[in-house]
């Protein structure tokens, strides 16, 4: 969304898809705890399997810890929180920066007139009276310049706090270093939900990245991903 008053939306995020993904996390974790004892049993009774096919059944079973999602919970309520801030202040910045906007346009207005009556007038008394108003109007000019980029630069400054709170939405989302070799679209659509950043996409796609648990036949991992494209 780009703000008319700012020209530029310095808070992206949708409220709507945190909450989605809130959801569907807890949703997730919940549905891997309750297949966790299931789990525990097919993995007992292929201890004694060997050979391909039965390593290709242990690389699929799902891991019963869901700490990281039960983790990633808190962290996504306290950015849906920091993100309706930061939205707010960006409506009343929007506000502003077009009531500034509209100043500066009728400022500029007022000197156009003042300039047409200096360029118009018929003797000297009439002349230095105009310019009197020029300089007057002109001034207003460079104060409703100067309240406008007071708005803005407040604005950018915004979106430099925003991007910091995502970045560290990322660290506290990110389980390792390591960034995932490569997140799946599925996981590109979520980190829609904070911000657009590769880093909050890497972050995500290694919290639910293969080795750090493996979706089971259902689709819990679909029901985490797929509804917040």
């Amino acid at each position: 969304m780009t703000y008319r008053g700012l020209g530029f939306d310095p808070t992206p995020g949708s409220l709507d898809a945190v909450a989605q993904t809130i959801a569907q996390l807890r949703a997730a974790a919940d549905a891997l705890t309750s297949v966790a004892p299931a789990v525990r049993t097919a993995a007992r009774h292929a201890a004694s399997w060997q050979g391909a096919a039965a390593d290709a059944f242990r690389t699929g079973l799902p891991a019963a810890d869901t700490g990281r999602l039960h983790t990633a919970i808190p962290v996504l309520e306290r950015w849906a929180g920091t993100l309706a801030e930061n939205k707010r202040r960006t409506e009343d910045l929007d506000a502003r920066a077009r009531r500034a906007r509209r100043a500066l346009d009728d400022a500029r207005d007022a000197l156009q007139d003042k300039q047409n009556a200096l360029d118009l007038a018929a003797t000297p008394a009439a002349a230095a009276s105009a310019s009197v108003e020029v300089a007057a109007a002109t001034d207003r000019v460079a104060a409703a310049e100067t309240a406008l980029q007071e708005v803005l630069s407040e604005a950018r400054d915004l979106a430099r706090a925003h991007q910091r709170s995502a970045d560290e939405v990322a660290d506290a989302l990110d389980p390792g270093n390591a960034p995932p070799a490569a997140p799946s679209s599925a996981v590109r659509a979520l980190a829609g939900a904070l911000n657009r950043t590769s880093r909050v996409s890497a972050s995500l796609a290694a919290l639910v990245s293969p080795g750090t648990f493996t979706a089971p036949p259902d689709g819990a991992v679909a029901a985490v991903l797929g509804e917040a494209r």
